[in-house]
């Protein structure tokens, strides 16, 4: 169910929607993961920004090591690491990161990075748009922001069209957010000086 009383860190959320289920990940995801994480498409996408690897792997030993970090990092309220399950498979096919940032963004408060890996087969606008339902319906009170920033490079075609569909504008790189093909979508209006 949406939403906790304790906290994401206490008591992690699980989201759903039509096709895919939201859940902290496990190890025992680390072969499913490998359709995202070692697929070449997909890895030129990937926001590894700020981060100490490029997250492209080539074995289920490599996946586990790197989901036993991200396990760790929830361990000490670091970040949350979703896996993104498709129901009909029974098999995670990506993954969604959430965490608050320690600094506010100039005009709008307390800012949230979301970080989104799907394999390749799955960048679709119909995907996006779907799993995007359950980031903006919870993300922001279970995580305690007021602003949601993701990234987007130009060649993610799909990407850019679905976040901009959903009103997200692109950022102009900043000292809170320093990467480009930065967009963000807010409670309220944005200032116009961290517009692109």
């Amino acid at each position: 169910m949406p939403g906790t009383t304790q906290g994401p860190y206490r008591d992690c959320p699980v989201y759903e929607t039509a096709r895919f289920i939201l859940r902290l990940v496990e190890e025992s995801d680390a072969g499913d993961l490998l359709e995202c994480y070692a697929d070449p498409d997909s890895a030129r996408i990937f926001n590894s920004e700020n981060c100490t690897s490029d997250f492209i792997f080539g074995s289920v030993r490599e996946m586990a090591d790197c989901i036993r970090s991200w396990i760790d990092q929830y361990r000490v309220r670091g970040f949350v690491r979703f896996s993104i399950v498709d129901k009909s498979r029974h098999k995670a096919v990506g993954t969604m990161e959430i965490f608050a940032k320690r600094e506010d963004l100039v005009g709008i408060g307390t800012v949230g990075v979301l970080r989104v890996d799907l394999a390749s087969r799955y960048e679709t606008a119909e995907v996006l748009d779907e799993l995007m339902n359950p980031v903006e319906d919870y993300f922001y009170d279970d995580f305690a922001f007021e602003g949601m920033v993701t990234k987007a490079i130009p060649e993610a075609e799909q990407r850019v069209a679905t976040l901009r569909s959903r009103g997200y504008t692109e950022l102009r790189p900043n000292a809170v957010v320093w990467f480009e093909s930065s967009f963000i979508r807010t409670r309220g209006p944005v200032d116009a000086p961290v517009l692109a």
